[in-house]
């Protein structure tokens, strides 16, 4: 595991927010993700039946996971992804306990930034037609709505995909 602090800011209340970049094997990343999948397993279950699920990200396709720590504690995270044709975030989620500190726009903002450095164009991105809030989220932060892409099934009914262009495009 390795980690990379970048900077801490301020939060309402006292709190203080610190910004580390990390690896897809990092335990405090990997408890977040766990705390996602137990809170939106059930809102797609009805949905998914016994549909296989794409590959989720690995090691090896990460390039950064940026990590939210608030007072010390792992309070966000969200993964960029290279794959041979696109950069892609996975995995952007906000622990239940620090919602409403805007810490999924701070993260997001965070991954866009890690892909631009890595010499990225465009985002993309992919979540569940059971998740408003994300929706929400991704349309505020001004991404467009797109078809759903491979290795999403568009025809499950689940995936809502976004890409974002990083740079200004003629």
């Amino acid at each position: 595991m390795t980690t990379t602090a970048t900077g801490t800011v301020d939060l309402p209340g006292g709190h203080v927010l610190t910004w580390a970049e990390t690896d897809w094997d990092d335990p405090r990343g990997a408890a977040l993700r766990a705390a996602m999948d137990v809170e939106l397993s059930p809102r797609y279950a009805a949905l998914r039946g016994d549909s296989p699920r794409p590959a989720p990200p690995s090691s090896e396709d990460v390039a950064v996971v940026v990590l939210a720590l608030v007072d010390g504690k792992p309070a966000a995270t969200g993964t960029l992804r290279r794959l041979p044709d696109r950069w892609e975030v996975k995995r952007l989620v906000v622990d239940a306990d620090h919602r409403r500190l805007g810490l999924a726009s701070r993260i997001l903002a965070r991954v866009e930034d890690a892909a631009r450095d890595r010499g990225a164009d465009e985002l993309f991105l992919q979540t569940g037609n059971r998740q408003p809030e994300a929706i929400a989220l991704y349309e505020r932060e001004e991404w467009e709505r797109i078809e759903v892409f491979a290795p999403y099934d568009p025809a499950d009914g689940i995936s809502v995909c976004f890409r974002k262009a990083l740079r200004a495009e003629p």
